[in-house]
């Protein structure tokens, strides 16, 4: 598997931040629709279609330049499938509220419209990325074998 540019991510998680965080504070549920379809696109399509490595190969990376340093892609599209699915949650929340016309709906959608936006902010600022802690975590129960199952 390829490694990537440990400052790709990040530049995704800016946008995603400020793409949530803009429709929680503009009440705009159209914001988060267009942040579900950015994360899951690439999950739905295995990482073919990629709209955030698209603009950080084509756009931003000719201003920054080539990385000094590589890392696995694995753990960012941990932390992009728990976004993927906590954005995805939040337009069906979105969704229902409108035709069933119910407020909680909407709040609850904007509070994982919340959550995805400070953490991708959390990681695009400090570089601290739960999802991929979470994802190494999870590697290490791994191996482990606590998540085996006996007949393995």
């Amino acid at each position: 598997m390829s490694q990537i540019d440990p400052r790709a991510p990040r530049f995704g998680q800016a946008i995603t931040a400020a793409l949530s965080l803009g429709a929680v504070l503009l009440q705009e549920p159209a914001l988060v629709y267009v942040v579900a379809t950015l994360l899951l696109v690439p999950v739905l399509s295995s990482w073919q279609i990629d709209p955030y490595g698209f603009l950080w190969k084509r756009v931003a990376r000719s201003f920054v330049g080539s990385p000094k340093t590589t890392e696995s892609p694995l753990p960012h599209r941990f932390a992009r499938v728990v976004g993927a699915g906590l954005t995805g949650s939040a337009a069906i929340l979105f969704i229902v509220a409108t035709a069933a016309d119910l407020a909680s709906a909407s709040i609850l959608a904007y509070g994982l419209t919340t959550v995805v936006g400070l953490l991708a902010a959390l990681g695009a600022t400090t570089g601290f990325c739960l999802g991929c802690r979470m994802y190494r975590q999870v590697a290490f129960v791994r191996d482990l074998g606590v998540l085996s199952s006996p007949s393995e």
